[in-house]
């Protein structure tokens, strides 16, 4: 089999994994306090401690072993490693499906983020793509993860409405150990980049933060991540003061996440091409912008259906920040540094996971809940102008 098909081939079977690992990470998030609430002995405030917890537990084991994720997967095999992560992320699943009480529900949150499948399979799309074609393979891989994202949480509020939701956690887990069977099977190691010996070494953290391409880079992936979560915490306020007559509310929050995520997943290999035929660092400020204004415009608009316009180009754009930032940085790594580097921007990415709640925790007091959207807004436009003065991108250490 050719070099080119046999990419093609891993590159269809991770994007099929990527939706299916999706789907089981997000079925839980919309309804985490719910969810928690059934587990025995949890009252109703516990439930709300617990579910904040339990939010957190998965960022937890990410930012502890993203970086050495992407590091083993160039140093072991990329293969391997996602073996042992998909092993990992179904212990996990299974943890929380078969789950009597929120100890050992917890403990299979942690796991899910100590997996991290979301790095290998992000370090291993990317690099079985050839310089020519990253762009494209890094937006499908986007609209994968909306594609998981938009199914999960209407999967999980009906089951949990209707019945229950441990069948549909040990079904998903199910589902992606049979995945993880057929990748082993099918799946083939890209061949190992030997590195330069002459050329300097790759030194992880060190390298990224005193190079300040890189650094900017990195710093702009925490802002996104801190926007996007921030925005999580901050649409339900939104609506309920903005739009105080509305009823359903809750299912119109639910509908207006969905319309974002169906916005990014059709977006995203837009953004792809654009970027595997353009500059991605223009891609990714003219995003920042656009995710920006369609944040702030809300504390404008009077009609739900304007809201879902803003939400659809908000998703739109920001299908275009992640890949715009991973691929930007790949193209200034030599090959035998992208796990590693992947895994680095994930660890920067999770910390703006855990500052955008606080930030808005901590500005609850301060603001009303229409005018908490800023400071989102505010974040997104931070990003697009750190990245906005950058020196033209030059390899920082020699293939």
């Amino acid at each position: 089999m050719s070099a080119t098909l046999s990419n093609s081939r891993n590159l269809v079977l991770l994007l099929i994994c990527q939706a299916v690992t999706t789907l089981g990470l997000m079925v839980l998030v919309p309804i985490m306090p719910l969810y928690v609430a059934t587990l025995t002995e949890v009252g109703t405030v516990g439930a709300a401690r617990w579910s904040s917890l339990a939010l957190a537990a998965p960022a937890l084991g990410m930012l502890c072993f993203a970086s050495y994720a992407g590091k083993w997967c160039d140093q072991f095999g990329y293969r391997r490693m996602l073996l042992v992560s998909l092993t990992i992320f179904i212990t996990s699943t299974l943890l929380m499906a078969l789950s009597q009480n929120v100890y050992v529900f917890m403990l299979g949150r942690l796991l899910q983020g100590v997996s991290t499948i979301g790095v290998v399979l992000t370090a291993f799309i990317g690099y079985v793509s050839d310089e020519k074609s990253r762009g494209r393979s890094l937006g499908l891989q986007e609209s994968a993860i909306a594609c998981g994202a938009m199914a999960g949480p209407v999967l999980g509020g009906m089951m949990l409405d209707y019945w229950s939701l441990k069948p549909l956690l040990t079904a998903s887990a199910l589902l992606t150990g049979i995945a993880g069977m057929v990748l082993w099977s099918q799946l083939s190691e890209p061949p190992k980049t030997v590195p330069d010996p002459s050329a300097p070494r790759f030194a992880g953290l060190r390298t990224v933060l005193t190079d300040t391409n890189l650094r900017k880079w990195m710093f702009a992936a925490c802002l996104i991540q801190a926007a996007a979560f921030a925005l999580v915490n901050v649409f339900a306020l939104y609506l309920t003061a903005h739009f105080p007559s509305a009823d359903a509310i809750a299912s119109k929050t639910g509908l207006l996440h969905a319309l974002g995520w169906f916005a990014a997943m059709l977006a995203s290999p837009l953004w792809g091409h654009l970027n595997d035929h353009g500059e991605p660092r223009r891609h990714f400020m003219l995003a920042a912008v656009g995710c920006a204004l369609s944040i702030g415009l809300l504390t404008v608009v009077n009609q739900i259906w304007l809201v879902a316009m803003l939400r659809v180009i908000q998703g739109a754009c920001y299908a275009a920040l992640a890949q715009s930032m991973l691929l930007a940085c790949s193209r200034q790594l030599p090959a035998f540094a992208y796990g590693h580097v992947t895994g680095l921007s994930r660890s920067f990415m999770v910390v703006g996971q855990l500052l955008g709640p606080l930030l808005i925790m901590v500005l609850i007091p301060l603001l009303d809940p229409v005018n908490l959207v800023w400071p989102v807004a505010g974040l997104f436009l931070a990003a697009g102008l750190l990245v906005c003065r950058h020196a033209t991108l030059a390899p920082c250490i020699k293939n």
